[in-house]
């Protein structure tokens, strides 16, 4: 299978337990998309604002999308509706962090490749849960990375203007 040009995550709000990974495989003028490991042929036409005609395997469907907040749309097909939340795989991996508990000794690691435009703190300097501890620039994105817990900043790698790779170790909280 090829690499995803985007990966995004739904849930249905009347059922948060189950989640869709979409995604993205080709952009062309006929799109290439997984669905939970499915892959489908999708085409779509724009008929107004929130009006979509979605074409999958030869056969249209008349959808309505709207935005309703940050996340959240409300999709209505053949007399149905639903609202679904759509977020990337940057916020769901930022949830997955502010979701667990987390205690003890955290080595703060990179999630993705970038490089350090700002470090905030210092070996020993006191932070709190969520307080910022560097700004990690990824994909001409500046990305905060704060602290999972109260605690002691033991040790710092990181300078301003070093590059990172996944995993590479940022700093030490304790």
């Amino acid at each position: 299978m090829s690499k995803a040009l985007a990966t995004y995550f739904a849930t249905i709000q009347d059922m948060p337990e189950t989640e869709f990974k979409v995604e993205i495989l080709e952009d062309g003028p006929l799109k290439k998309v997984s669905v939970n490991g499915t892959i489908y042929e999708v085409d779509y036409n724009v008929g107004g604002d929130t009006i979509y005609s979605i074409i999958m395997n030869n056969r249209s469907n008349g959808v309505q999308i709207s935005h309703i907040s940050d996340n959240v749309y409300e999709v209505a097909n053949r007399g149905d509706s639903y609202q679904i939340e759509v977020i990337d795989e940057l916020q769901k991996m930022r949830l997955s962090r502010t979701q667990s508990v987390t205690v003890g000794r955290q080595v703060v690691t990179a999630q993705m490749p970038g490089v350090i435009l700002k470090v905030y703190v210092k070996p020993g300097e006191e932070v709190k849960a969520g307080a910022p501890l560097c700004v990690l620039v990824a994909m001409k994105m500046e990305n905060e990375i704060r602290t999972p817990i109260d605690g002691v900043v033991k040790e710092v790698y990181v300078n301003e203007g070093d590059k990172v790779s996944v995993g590479d170790k940022m700093l030490v909280v304790e």
